[in-house]
Order: structure tokens, then C-alpha cells, then sequence
């Protein structure tokens, strides 16, 4: 065997190897690109997911109380009172409201002042108004740079 072969077939397995680890490198980069495409868009998912149930939640807590002195908005339009039942003796009153980067409710039997600390998180928000609009409620939700817009519709109104 000749020393010119010997070189040749060393270069041809040192290319073939080339070839192999180029193949193993890109198969790994696409397996950690797809990976971190999976992550965002479950997370993405998850932050819709949560969105859609606090304004599902807010909405059913609203049509619950739809009756007559059972929705009232308060103060600077970022305070929504419901009562369950307004007619009864001691009705529970519950307040959603925005306090400290979230949408909180609050349940009481009692009508005035309270902590808004105090409430249950429904639902991570920057920013909530409420606005009565014939036959209903506007809601608006700042949430990061989207902005939720919602109008419910009362029969009690």
C-alpha cells in the first residue's frame, strides 16, 4: 500500500466525521430551537388561558347578580359591588376591583370601607375600568401591551 492511499483514506474518514458532527450539531441546535418555540408558545397559551378565565369568571360573579340593586359600579369607575341577593336581611356584597397589579375580589356582608389587600386574585391586570353603557357594562382590562374590551349586557338595566 502506497503512502499517498494512507493520506487519502485518512482524509476521507476525517471528512466523513466532519460531515457527521455538522449533521449531530445542527440536529441539536433544531432540537433546542424547537424547544424554546414549545416554550413560548405554551407560555403564551397559559397567559391567554388565565385571561379568558378571570373575564369568565367576572362575567358569570356579574350575571349572577343581575337584578335590581344588585350591580353597582363605585368611585373611580375601577370598583364594581355586587350583592347576591339584595332583598335578603344580610346579603353578601362582593367587590372586584384593581389593587397592586391584579383583579381582587373581596366578599362581605357589609357596605362601606375595606382593605383592599384583603381580596382574592382573580386575574394578573395593569389596569381596570368599568363604564355603564345602555343595557350593560364596558369593562376594559390593561394587560401588558394588550388592551381587553368587553361589554356584558344586563337585563336588570
Amino acid at each position: 500500500m502506497s503512502n499517498a492511499n494512507v493520506v487519502k483514506r485518512g482524509s476521507s474518514s476525517l471528512l466523513i466525521l466532519f460531515v457527521v458532527f455538522v449533521f449531530v450539531l445542527c440536529s441539536l441546535f433544531l432540537i433546542l430551537y424547537g424547544a424554546h418555540v414549545y416554550a413560548s408558545v405554551r407560555d403564551r397559551v397559559d397567559v391567554d388561558f388565565s385571561h379568558r378565565m378571570g373575564v369568565s369568571y367576572i362575567t358569570n360573579k356579574l350575571r349572577a347578580c343581575d337584578m335590581k340593586g344588585g350591580v353597582a359600579v363605585m368611585g373611580d369607575a375601577a370598583t364594581l359591588r355586587l350583592c347576591t341577593a339584595p332583598d335578603d336581611p344580610s346579603p353578601q356584597y362582593m367587590y372586584i376591583y384593581h389593587y397592586d397589579g391584579s383583579i381582587m375580589e373581596y366578599t362581605t356582608q357589609f357596605t362601606g370601607d375595606f382593605d383592599p389587600y384583603d381580596g382574592e386574585i382573580i386575574m394578573a391586570a395593569d389596569s381596570l375600568i368599568i363604564r355603564q353603557v345602555p343595557g350593560g357594562l364596558r369593562f376594559h382590562l390593561g394587560i401588558g401591551d394588550k388592551d381587553i374590551s368587553y361589554t356584558v349586557s344586563l337585563k336588570s338595566t
